[in-house]
């Protein structure tokens, strides 16, 4: 799925979505992993600013199994 134009809050809703996670499990896995406790006022924010760093956005998808693959354009 071409994920490319997508902002944070996008990504993240289809991610939890075909994992039937909710945002507070999901912050619960991340705190299990990553053993860092984010408050969920904090992470709400940065998904609606569209302030994740890729770091985060890899932690996440980690955690729920996916992978993110980088692939050449049709253009290119």
């Amino acid at each position: 799925m071409n994920v490319t134009d997508w902002d944070n809050d996008e990504i993240l809703r289809l991610l939890m979505a075909k994992g039937h996670i909710k945002q507070k499990d999901l912050l619960n896995m991340l705190k299990e992993s990553v053993l860092q406790d984010i408050p969920q006022s904090t992470f709400s924010c940065k998904i609606r600013r569209n302030g994740l760093k890729f770091t985060e956005i890899q932690q996440i998808c980690k955690v729920l199994g996916y992978k993110i693959n980088i692939e050449p354009s049709e253009k290119a």
